[in-house]
């Protein structure tokens, strides 16, 4: 069976740039919303200078631009290129077509001079508008040149084939439409192929990406193992607002320091990610008891047969880490043997010390033991750096 990792890993395959045209590779990172791809892309297109400083050129810069990553040095550089790519004559008799047929630099382009007011328009009109009557067979360039008449001010455009209205729409060029974005999800899931270029391939991962961004419209009452899995593994973006103080932040609010002290604070922040998402999420799970025993599981869901133990590492050290390994294959062998509800471990560790070389191994060494389908390792994040205690 096909998991959506296994498509995203697809379409990240696809859509890399490598060998592809520079304001190809720019309009993927741009769509993409890759702005460290951008950025370098933008300084490699500035570094050419005269006449080998090619419109395609100033469409890197135009993506940069739109992105705001385009550094304030090289706005008026882009504003003189866009005056002199104006002045020039295009679809010359007995000249070969380049710039004027390739929609990916046209929209490139298009974006730099909705920022140039001192330009004449018409002209790129016009050329927008011969360049669509000479390519009009080709789905994928008629799309990109919708776009850039929209752009202009055309009302009446429409950007087809769906799955790149629905990325550049995500990119404020032109309305998102929901059909047009589950359209465009199916699309992009079904890895059909196309003769459109590694552009296509990263619109269609764009897309992608951003259905899996709408939480809100997972049903969460079918959610499967690997998507409390990849829920688990994303739980560090949590802590990002998570609120650890040098100073109130108002001046009727008190110092909030929220403290992760202990396992049953852990314990507590999965249930809170956890629980409005899964219905039967359990805490303090009683499990049958084996002879003086009476084993109880720190959190478990019953419709996937699945415990989720949670460990705290206060040490650095191997010996630390050892004794986790040590604690999670007894908690294996207790919960598991004797219980018909539930049939797997899922184990977060959360690491005080953030000793984040040992993660992978460690990792890897858990999941090598019997009944633990997943481990999470968990990070003391930098900003809740532990301060020394002074001596009174």
């Amino acid at each position: 069976m096909i998991t959506l990792s296994d498509v995203k890993a697809a379409l990240e395959a696809a859509a890399t740039v490598v060998g592809s045209p520079l304001h190809v590779a720019a309009f993927t990172a741009w769509i993409l919303r890759d702005d460290e791809a951008l950025r370098r892309l933008v300084m490699e297109a500035s570094n050419f200078q005269g006449q080998s400083f090619l419109p395609e050129h100033a469409a890197v810069l135009g993506y940069g631009l739109n992105a705001n990553v385009l550094p304030a040095g090289l706005e008026p550089k882009l504003k003189a290129e866009i005056i002199h790519i104006s002045g020039r004559t295009f679809f010359a008799p007995n000249r070969a077509r380049r710039f004027e047929v390739d929609g990916v630099a046209l929209l490139g382009v298009t974006l730099a001079m909705a920022s140039v007011d001192s330009v004449d328009r018409g002209w790129l009109s016009n050329l927008l508008g011969q360049s669509l009557s000479e390519g009009g067979e080709d789905a994928w360039h008629s799309g990109l040149v919708s776009a850039c008449m929209i752009i202009v001010g055309d009302l009446k455009a429409r950007v087809t084939p769906v799955d790149l209205a629905a990325a550049l729409a995500l990119r404020d060029v032109g309305a998102l439409h929901d059909e047009d974005l589950r359209q465009a999800v199916d699309l992009a899931m079904r890895l059909e192929s196309h003769p459109s270029g590694v552009g296509r391939d990263a619109v269609r991962l764009a897309v992608f990406n951003a259905a899996l961004q709408r939480q809100s419209k997972i049903d969460f009452g079918a959610a499967s193992h690997e998507d409390l899995v990849r829920i688990l593994r994303n739980l560090s973006k949590s802590m990002r607002l998570w609120r650890y103080e040098d100073a109130p932040r108002t001046a009727k609010s008190l110092l909030a320091r929220w403290e992760i002290e202990n396992e049953y604070h852990v314990q507590a922040l999965l249930w809170v990610i956890l629980a409005p998402l899964f219905a039967d999420l359990e805490d303090e799970e009683n499990l049958p008891s084996i002879g003086h025993k009476n084993p109880r599981a720190d959190l478990a869901l019953p419709s996937m047969r699945t415990i989720i133990e949670v460990k705290f590492v206060r040490s650095a050290g191997q010996a630390a880490w050892a004794s986790i390994v040590e604690e999670v294959a007894a908690d294996s062998a207790l919960y598991l043997s004797h219980s018909r509800t539930y049939d797997n471990i899922v184990a977060v560790v959360w690491d005080d010390v953030a000793h984040t070389e040992q993660h992978e191994e460690i990792k890897l060494g858990l999941e090598k033991l019997r009944g633990v389908s997943s481990a999470i390792i968990l990070s003391r994040p930098g900003k809740m750096t532990r301060k020394p205690s002074s001596s009174h």
